[in-house]
Formats: C-alpha cells, sequence, structure tokens
C-alpha cells in the first residue's frame, strides 16, 4: 500500500506541474497579444504593463519555478 501510496502523491505532483506550465504559456501567448494590440493601438500603459508581467513570467518559467498564480 505504501508504494501504491506514494505512486499516487507522485502521480498528483506531476499533473500539479504539467498543469501550471500549460497554464503558464497559456498566460505568456496571451500577452504576446495583448501587447502587439497594445502597440498597434499606441497604448504605451497597456505595452508597458504587459510587457512587465510578461518579464516576470519568462524569468519565472526561464528558471523553472512556476508557482501557484503566476499569471493572475
Amino acid at each position: 500500500m505504501f508504494i501504491l501510496g506514494l505512486y499516487a502523491l507522485a502521480l498528483d505532483k506531476y499533473i500539479e506541474v504539467v498543469w501550471e506550465a500549460a497554464v503558464l504559456k497559456h498566460r505568456i501567448e496571451q500577452l504576446q497579444q495583448l501587447i502587439d494590440q497594445a502597440l498597434d493601438n499606441w497604448d504605451a500603459e497597456a505595452f508597458y504593463q504587459y510587457s512587465a508581467e510578461l518579464a516576470g513570467l519568462k524569468a519565472v518559467q526561464g528558471h523553472g519555478q512556476v508557482k501557484a498564480g503566476a499569471g493572475t
């Protein structure tokens, strides 16, 4: 039973990591689109806001430190 519990725990953690990576990737893609829209609309404030968030997410992604709530 211990092995099954350990396996379930490892599987749960793996699912969590995959989910967080997918959410992070989606938010990065969303921010890239928002940055493009801000540039098209000459909206400097939105451009800087989205660019700052994107830079932060890219730093997190680069260090492999995906945290719950990233991108929200």
